[in-house]
């Protein structure tokens, strides 16, 4: 006689940024597993390899996580880890006046993905000329980031990962289209100006935040996390 099979419960969520409404359920022990084994390779790449197999699996395949945004990615991530370890996450956080380490519970659904104030994706270089940026995706991050160069070529790798778009006044050329030499000679072309602006959209990226506050329990002063 085979054994009984558990039902999962599923779950829905809006996407903060695409605004799309996903079903999901929790992971399995079967695909914790995989994640922990990851965690202690501490291997980036194969972490970052472990959740998009544990999200695709956990939407039913309606999403590609390596082609979601990085905030968005883990946005869903912590979604599913708060419906499969539970709501509560134990934290320890340093005292601002006397360094003390703190420990407390934050919960897991009051984190949010701040879109209020989400930079803009066009970007003019010239008068004539500009940028269609897109948000980094982690593939962009994993196709681009060797921890055998430098953070300098690395930083660069991923921001020519991120034009969408290159456009004048009479053609729009799609990046994905160009070689990778013309994309980077584009890119060296730039003066400090025009490359500040690119900064300055990548400073401006969507990020998980949650705010709190704790009284240390060392020296009693009132923190604002």
């Amino acid at each position: 006689m085979a054994l009984p099979i558990l039902n999962t419960p599923t779950f829905e969520v809006e996407l903060p940024l695409s605004k799309k409404t996903v079903k999901y359920r929790p992971f399995l022990v079967k695909e914790e597993k995989v994640l922990l084994m990851a965690l202690e390779s501490q291997d980036q790449k194969q972490i970052m390899r472990s959740m998009h197999d544990i999200v695709d699996a956990c939407t039913f395949n309606t999403l590609k996580a390596k082609e979601l945004p990085v905030a968005e990615l883990e946005y869903i991530f912590l979604k599913l880890r708060s419906k499969s370890v539970g709501e509560k996450s134990h934290v320890g956080v340093a005292c601002t006046a006397c360094n003390e380490k703190n420990e407390f519970d934050i919960n897991l659904e009051s984190i949010i993905l701040d879109t209020s104030n989400l930079p803009e994706t066009k970007i003019m270089m010239t008068d004539k000329i500009g940028v269609i940026m897109k948000f980094p995706n982690s593939d962009d991050v994993l196709r681009n980031i060797d921890i055998k160069k430098s953070d300098v070529e690395n930083t660069y790798a991923v921001i020519t990962a991120c034009l969408d778009q290159i456009f004048d006044t009479e053609n729009v050329y799609d990046v994905s289209t160009q070689s990778k030499k013309e994309v980077q000679d584009f890119v060296d072309s730039l003066n400090k100006q025009q490359f500040e602006k690119i900064k300055v959209f990548f400073s401006g990226l969507p990020k998980l935040k949650h705010e709190t506050d704790f009284t240390c329990t060392k020296c009693g002063h009132v923190n604002h996390v």
